[in-house]
Order: structure tokens, then C-alpha cells, then sequence
């Protein structure tokens, strides 16, 4: 059965295509996993993730100018604007990889202008993915468009799996530098270096998304590529705007759902969107930082893998299994009650400078990660049979949700004294 499988496919098309997936979020993604080394040194300091969480939001006009440019303009063909985009992600990630420590004053106020500035054309990039990236696939034969989407699950396990590998070193240490002759007690923290540093990971996210960009040359130059499309390769490429879609993306009409459950599933996305990716991300250094840099370190690669590998269940759903995905939403209200006590708390948490502690945040996190994931991904399988507008409310529901939910937390942080930043040595300087 298997060699019946590949016989029908080639396997070099399956490569370029799950690399081509790799580059939709790879440098968004890569980004977010240095955050337990980028906190520490960046200007923002614990307020970094909720700043970057806004520049993902900033990013989502991606989409909306793609759809002006298609209704006015569409002068290019799409293949030349995924050539721009992911070539614009390469250049900036590996400008990235030497400029991520500079700073300049807004506003009055010292900021990694370079860090997050081209952060926004990585995130650029991946958000507008979702309306050019997959689309274009339609082009190629379905089996590919299965490559695709496990190179797109790819870019957020892979640079989890080598910022493991990085680590970030011991937890921070005090050190007394107290001048001499001097009646003033004064502590210094120091931290341990990881096993590689962060310009040579900003190196490597380059690297992959150059390969990305290759591949999607070669999906369109190479011949065998050109011999699985669908179309004649001199045909030109179909905009997502088309309605004429191959007959594997085609919607089945006997599809039903109550109005209630529809209704239900979409305030259950756009809730856990908002917590999901806006919320939580912004909150994440106060609730798992005063546990140490190697809790922080663990939280944001393990819960950045739990969330892709938990969305794989999402894709078995039926439409009688909603009240389980409404189950699973009060799970992670709870969850993330705790997960924002936590950040409350800070800088002196329950079963803080503890194994328990640690092993404990560290797996709240995965877990409500991780059943954000599968949520998300059902309601989508929910929805992915409806002939009408669900996938499209889907998405508002996902934008909307998100958009609030970053204000928020932007607020909250930045503007009020509700989370307090901890330092480890701030206990000794009262002796």
C-alpha cells in the first residue's frame, strides 16, 4: 500500500512543498522561543511579549491589503508576491541575527526598535500566508497541498526543538559589586550563557527561510514540479478570490448545524483566540519568570510544540462532538484563571524557589497551550464543510478575538501596576 502511495507522487514535489510551508511562520515563531533569553537584555524587559503580541496584531493587515490589492489593482502574479514576501522575511531575519540589541528613544523612552521593527515583516509575512501561501498549492495536486501543511506545523516545532538544544543557561545569580568605601549595599545580577547564542539561532531561522524561498523557486521552475500542477504551467496562477476552486475544495451542501451551536462555536473562538493570542502571550513572563529562566525557558518550547501537535486531533472532530469542545473551553478558563493568578502574584508566586513550583507552571502551560490547540483546530474542522460564510466568521472570530485581547493585556501591562517584574535580588537588598 505504501508503494502504491508513493508511486503516485513525487517526492521531491512533497519536499519543496513542506519547506514552502516552513516559511509562512518560522520567523514569528522563532522569535517568540528566544523570549527567555530576549527578555533579559532587551529594553522592554518583561514587557517585551506584550509588545511583540501587538506587532502580531499590527501584522494582520497583511491580509487586508492583499484583498485591496486583489480587488484593485492585482497586477502581479501572486508566485512574484511570495517571492517578495519570503525574500523580504530572509533579509530581515538575518539583518535580525546582528542588529536585535540595538535601541533608539520613542517617545521618550528607550525601545528595540530593530528587535521589533523587523519582527513586523516576519510577522508580515505569516500572517498574510493565510490568504496567499495555501491558496496558492490549489495550484498542485491535493496530495501536496497534506506537505504544506506539515511544513507549516514544522515552523513552530523546529525552532522549539533547537532553542532545547540552546537552553539558557543556569538561573540567574546575585553578585555583590558594592564599591569600596562605599555604606551602600549593591547587588548585580548575572546570568549564564546558553550553548549557543542567540545571533547564531536568528542565523539559523534565516537559513530555513532561504531554503523556503528556494523551494518555492523550485516548485515553480523545476519540471517535475511543473508536471503535478493541476493547470498547464503556462496558465496563469488562480487568485484565493477565485470561485472556481478544484473539486477537492469543494463544500459538501448537506451540511447542518443549529443556529445555537453555530453561534456557540464562534464566541468559543473568538475566546480562546483572545486568550490564546493575545492574553496569555503578553502575561507569560510575569506568571513563569519568578520561577527562574530555566522554567520560563522550558514553558515557551514545550507549550510552542504542544500547541501544533494538540491542533493534529482537531482534524477527527465531528459536528455531534461540540459539546465536548465546550467542556474543553471551561477547562481552559480555568486554566488560564490560574495561569493569570500566577502573573498576579508575581514577583513572589505560590511555591515559588520549589520543583513543585516550577514542574507545576511549567506543565499548566502545556496544558492549556496544548487544549487552546485542539479547540481552535475543531471548531475550524467544524466549520470546514459549510457551504455558506463559517470559515470566513471563523476567521473574524479568530481576528477579533486576538485584536482584543492583545489591547488588553497591552493596557493592563504597560499602564497599570497590576504585574510587578522580579528580581533575585531584590530579597537581599533589605540585609
Amino acid at each position: 500500500m505504501w508503494c502504491r502511495r508513493l508511486s503516485n507522487r513525487k517526492i521531491l514535489v512533497d519536499i519543496l512543498a513542506l519547506l514552502f510551508g516552513i516559511g509562512a511562520w518560522v520567523g514569528v515563531n522563532g522569535i517568540y522561543v528566544q523570549l527567555p533569553l530576549l527578555v533579559d537584555s532587551s529594553a522592554e524587559k518583561w514587557t517585551l511579549p506584550a509588545y511583540m503580541v501587538m506587532i502580531v496584531q499590527l501584522a494582520n493587515s497583511g491580509p487586508v491589503l492583499y484583498t485591496l490589492y486583489v480587488k484593485y489593482l492585482g497586477c502581479f502574479n501572486d508566485k512574484y508576491i511570495i517571492y517578495g514576501l519570503l525574500g523580504a522575511a530572509t533579509l530581515s531575519t538575518y539583518v535580525l541575527a546582528f542588529s536585535y540589541e540595538k535601541t533608539t528613544i520613542v517617545f521618550g523612552e528607550k525601545h528595540s526598535t530593530a528587535l521589533l521593527g523587523l519582527m513586523l515583516v516576519a510577522a508580515f509575512v505569516g500572517c498574510t500566508s493565510s490568504v496567499l501561501f495555501m491558496p496558492y498549492m490549489r495550484n498542485y495536486r491535493e496530495i501536496y497541498l497534506v506537505s504544506y501543511l506539515v511544513g507549516e506545523g514544522l515552523s513552530g516545532f523546529l525552532p522549539s526543538i533547537v532553542a532545547l538544544i540552546q537552553g539558557v543557561g543556569e538561573n540567574p545569580v546575585c553578585v555583590n559589586v558594592t564599591k569600596s568605601g562605599s555604606s551602600d549595599i549593591e547587588f548585580e545580577v548575572r546570568y549564564s550563557n546558553p550553548r549557543f547564542s542567540t545571533q547564531s539561532f536568528f542565523l539559523f531561522l534565516g537559513t530555513l527561510l532561504f531554503l523556503s524561498a528556494a523551494s518555492f523557486i523550485g516548485l515553480n521552475k523545476l519540471s517535475v514540479a511543473k508536471g503535478e500542477r493541476v493547470r498547464l504551467p503556462s496558465n496563469s496562477d488562480s487568485l484565493p478570490t477565485d470561485t472556481s476552486a478544484p473539486p477537492s475544495y469543494k463544500t459538501a451542501y448537506d451540511w447542518n448545524m443549529s443556529n445555537r451551536s453555530y453561534i456557540l462555536l464562534l464566541v468559543m473562538m473568538a475566546l480562546a483566540c483572545c486568550l490564546g493570542n493575545g492574553i496569555l502571550p503578553s502575561i507569560q513572563s510575569y506568571s513563569c519568570l519568578p520561577y527562574g529562566n530555566e522554567a520560563y525557558h522550558l514553558t515557551v518550547t514545550l507549550a510552542s510544540m504542544a500547541g501544533p501537535l494538540a491542533m493534529c486531533s482537531g482534524f477527527f472532530f465531528e459536528n455531534q462532538k461540540v459539546p465536548l469542545l465546550s467542556s474543553m473551553m471551561v477547562f481552559v478558563l480555568m486554566l488560564s484563571s490560574f495561569v493569570f493568578y500566577t502573573a498576579l502574584k508575581s514577583p513572589m508566586p505560590p511555591l515559588q524557589g520549589t520543583w513543585l513550583g516550577q514542574f507545576l507552571i511549567v506543565s499548566l502551560w502545556i496544558l492549556v497551550s496544548g487544549s487552546i490547540g485542539f479547540i481552535k483546530m475543531g471548531i475550524t474542522t467544524l466549520f470546514r464543510p459549510d457551504p455558506g460564510k463559517g470559515l470566513y466568521y471563523t476567521g473574524v472570530a479568530t481576528q477579533v478575538g486576538s485584536l482584543v485581547g492583545a489591547v488588553l493585556t497591552f493596557t493592563l501591562v504597560n499602564y497599570t501596576k497590576m504585574f510587578q517584574e522580579y528580581s533575585p535580588c531584590d530579597a537581599l537588598k533589605g540585609h
